[in-house]
């Protein structure tokens, strides 16, 4: 339940759907990040059970919550409830927040803001750098065409159905950056030699015990394995054997606390904020 009272008090409140939200490490995040922009804002969870979310969702333009963030296990079904969704909605199927304007709700998929902003405040440069990417639909349609924008020599989409990959490629033409398409299998190996930057977007859940993918050959240069998975992932495994850095997690949650804090609340946002 909503308190009223709270919402009737303060100007702006974003709240996180989701079904253990009050417990998210993302809320926690957020709050953090909206303090260290000088904001007065404030994020609350709201726990939402499966069956109720669709009825939520609907009801937030006639309801006191005008801007609401989805937690990843309803990113896909909030992009079939809102009025309106951005060119990344369109292409991903994912929505992980609205405003609701006018009555209707607008969608918004932050992923390759957030992905662009976690690499440039991590240090990591895509330009002229060999991708590899696992999955070829969702968040993997989300930040595709990011690679080609940043200057990516090239992307390899390995998914368990290779008409996927064709279907992405074929969605997202890429001028000037090399594409190529492999069928991936859980625990494929991989050569180190032949990528900079690999990452999963095919299971945002595998954990540390789990094999993703396995590393053939020395990692002689550096090698960046980019997840979005909460906790230790079956990267941070991988990075440890193989001498690999992990990016993700924590990292990306901050990179989305500060697109939501920036395009929601018109913060100025940077670095410096990001690593607070």
């Amino acid at each position: 339940m909503i308190d009223e009272g709270i919402l009737a008090k303060e100007s702006r409140m974003v709240a996180l759907y989701g079904v253990n939200a009050q417990a998210s490490p993302y809320l926690k995040i957020l709050n953090a990040t909206f303090k260290a922009c000088g904001l007065n804002d404030f994020a609350i969870g709201l726990n939402i059970k499966p069956e109720d979310f669709a009825y939520m969702v609907k009801g937030m333009p006639s309801s006191k919550v005008t801007m609401a963030l989805y937690e990843v296990e309803y990113e896909a079904e909030a992009a079939n409830l809102v009025d309106h969704g951005d060119g990344c909605v369109a292409r991903s199927g994912l929505c992980d927040g609205a405003r609701a304007v006018d009555g209707k709700l607008y969608g918004e998929c932050f992923y390759p803001d957030a992905f662009e902003t976690m690499c440039a405040c991590e240090g990591v440069s895509l330009a002229g750098k060999r991708i590899l990417l696992l999955g070829a639909t969702g968040v993997a349609a989300a930040i595709f065409p990011l690679f080609g924008l940043l200057g990516a020599r090239s992307v390899t989409v390995a998914d368990e159905v290779v008409e996927r990959c064709a279907a992405l490629l074929e969605a997202n033409p890429t001028p000037g950056m090399a594409t190529d398409i492999d069928r991936f299998t859980p625990g494929m190996a991989v050569k180190a030699e032949d990528f900079d930057i690999v990452v999963n977007a095919v299971d945002l859940y595998v954990h540390a015990q789990k094999r993703l993918i396995r590393l053939e050959g020395e990692v002689s240069g550096p090698l960046w394995l980019v997840d979005f998975v909460r906790g230790e992932s079956a990267f941070d495994t991988l990075a440890k054997e193989s001498g690999a850095r992990r990016l993700g997690g924590e990292a990306f949650m901050k990179a989305k606390a500060l697109m939501v804090a920036k395009k929601w609340l018109g913060a100025a946002v940077d670095c410096d904020v990001y690593s607070r």
